[in-house]
């Protein structure tokens, strides 16, 4: 009889060992810190997610419209706008055509509420919550640089720094331009210092027009005018050059001769009329001009103010992300602008929040879960290797009706994963003429769902 069961009791005491035996574990995946992490991220993708295009700043000792045929048409904007398609607009104007006029309570009581905020609004028109820019962009119109910054008061010039220094553009014309710096006639002024320590001195010409030369190249893939090019017309009353600025300031024209004159002795003659500034990679760009080139409709003078108004729209700053998503950490996004603590909190209107997770290896499926209070439409978006924003075709969202979201994935690849949670609610703006009598002064009022302006706060969390 043949012992079949030799080899298959050796078989099974085999395998008995076998199992017994401790088999090494494979190698975990180290995980990043997030410092690590963060150095990752590409710091030259600019922030496309704004509640608006631009904001105009008419308001108190400020021309509230451009001017035509020597007179100030309230209401009336650049006609740069209209060329450059940057329209979706929002603005503060004053009631008084004629700066020399001062200013009323009123517009100032107005300017405050817009400005510097309310309780219904506590970050100001110009800033969500976490004290990002609202706007893409803020144009400040000329006429008298002191008193309008004295209007805004302390509170009201922080707000339009903080604007800048977080990613919003600024353009200014005139008064706009000695506004955007720190000294002026001599001394420090009621100035927003987002030039930093910025200082203009005047030309001493009113009432009349300064030619001004191009000497870079920057504005010729916009509208112009090219290297070279001597522009003529452009209105210029009581205007100021560049004296002294900072390191990185980019000279785009010099100033010229007055118009019907020999200005080489002219203390403005070869000094810069029109000039950029960019303070680093998340902060908005900086275009000014001594001169007013907003009033022109036609020619060189228009292309010239188009073209800052561009420049100053691909200066915005870059987008930035929150934080690091851990498997299972929830982040509560709860805080309100009084506690100042950006990194948790609440989304404004229209704004988009960017997390990032780091996958050291594959997963067979993620989560990430979505919980906001109130009445509010929060969206979710997901992809890999580059911001989630939902024009920049994410891998996968979750954007049905209301402030709750759950976003399921299949399996992913390892590697830096981009979440951005975005408010979908907004306001509903309305112009409203200050003074309908005599059809001047105009702002903006809000309704609807005006608690987003505080923030809709929510908690994110990851799982995988």
């Amino acid at each position: 009889m043949k012992r079949y069961w030799i080899p298959l009791l050796f078989a099974a005491v085999t395998a008995v060992i076998s199992a017994c035996r401790k088999e090494p574990l494979p190698e975990p995946v180290p995980q990043l810190d997030e410092d690590s992490i963060l150095a990752m991220v590409p710091t030259d993708v600019l922030n496309t997610a704004y509640y608006k295009d631009i904001f105009l700043d008419g308001g108190c000792e400020l021309n509230p419209g451009i001017k035509e045929n020597g007179v100030v048409i309230n209401g009336r904007l650049p006609y740069a706008m209209e060329k450059t398609g940057i329209t979706d607009a929002e603005y503060f104007l004053s009631t008084i055509d004629n700066v020399n006029m001062g200013f009323t309570d009123s517009d100032k009581a107005l300017q405050s509420e817009l400005i510097r905020g309310t309780a219904d609004d506590v970050n100001g028109v110009l800033l969500y919550p976490d004290g990002a820019p609202r706007f893409r962009m803020i144009y400040v119109f000329g006429g008298h640089s002191g008193p309008h910054g004295e209007t805004l008061g302390t509170t009201g010039r922080s707000r339009v720094k903080t604007f800048y220094d977080n990613g919003g553009s600024y353009v200014g014309s005139c008064a706009g331009a000695y506004l955007s710096g720190k000294y002026a006639a001599g001394g420090l002024m009621p100035y927003f210092n987002i030039w930093e320590e910025g200082k203009m001195v005047g030309t001493g010409v009113s009432s009349s027009s300064i030619d001004m030369e191009m000497v870079s190249e920057t504005f010729e893939k916009y509208y112009g005018p090219s290297w070279g090019t001597l522009v003529t017309g452009a209105r210029h009353n009581g205007g100021g050059f560049m004296d002294t600025a900072p390191a990185g300031t980019e000279v785009i024209a010099l100033f010229k001769d007055q118009a019907g004159r020999n200005s080489r002795n002219a203390r403005f003659y070869d000094r810069p009329g029109v000039w950029a500034y960019k303070a680093s990679a998340t902060s908005g760009r900086l275009v000014v001009t001594g001169s007013h080139p907003e009033d022109a409709a036609s020619g060189d003078v228009l292309n010239l103010t188009a073209s800052m108004f561009r420049y100053a729209w691909d200066g915005s700053g870059a987008a930035k992300v929150k934080g690091v998503l851990r498997n299972g950490d929830m982040i509560p996004m709860t805080k309100g602008t009084e506690d100042n603590e950006p990194a948790y909190t609440a989304i404004g209107d229209l704004q988009c929040h960017h997390f990032v997770i780091h996958l050291p290896a594959a997963v067979p499926a993620l989560t990430v879960e979505v919980q906001g209070q109130g009445d509010y439409d929060l969206e979710v978006y997901l992809k890999k290797d580059g911001f989630a924003f939902p024009e920049n075709t994410p891998d996968y969202s979750a954007k049905v009706p209301g402030a709750h979201q759950t976003l399921v994935t299949g399996r992913l690849e390892a590697g830096l994963w981009y979440v951005t949670v975005r408010c979908a609610t907004t306001v509903t703006a309305t112009e409203v003429i200050t003074d309908p009598a005599r059809n001047v002064g105009r702002r903006f009022v809000y309704s609807g769902k005006t608690g987003v302006l505080n923030g809709v706060p929510y908690t994110i969390e990851a799982r995988w």
